[in-house]
């Protein structure tokens, strides 16, 4: 089942779904705000090796996110 993208161009909230290829549809609703405008955002599939980026910038967190080098991360 892929994971889509989406935001809401009413709030800016971005998110998640686990949609089936027979809901591709996906969402009708954000979930924060429960505005019907919500889009489906382009994602971009990177695989990674090792603990550093593709461009040897920095160390990637268990949160798939850059970790900040000054400190923990913040999420």
């Amino acid at each position: 089942m892929p994971i889509y993208e989406y935001v809401c161009a009413s709030c800016e909230h971005e998110f998640e779904e686990f949609v089936q290829s027979a809901q591709a549809k996906g969402p009708s609703r954000c979930p924060a705000c429960d505005a019907k405008t919500v889009q489906r955002r382009l994602s971009v599939f990177a695989a990674r090796s090792g603990t550093q980026t593709p461009s040897g910038g920095p160390p990637i967190g268990p949160c798939g996110r850059p970790c900040d080098p000054n400190g923990p991360c913040s999420l």
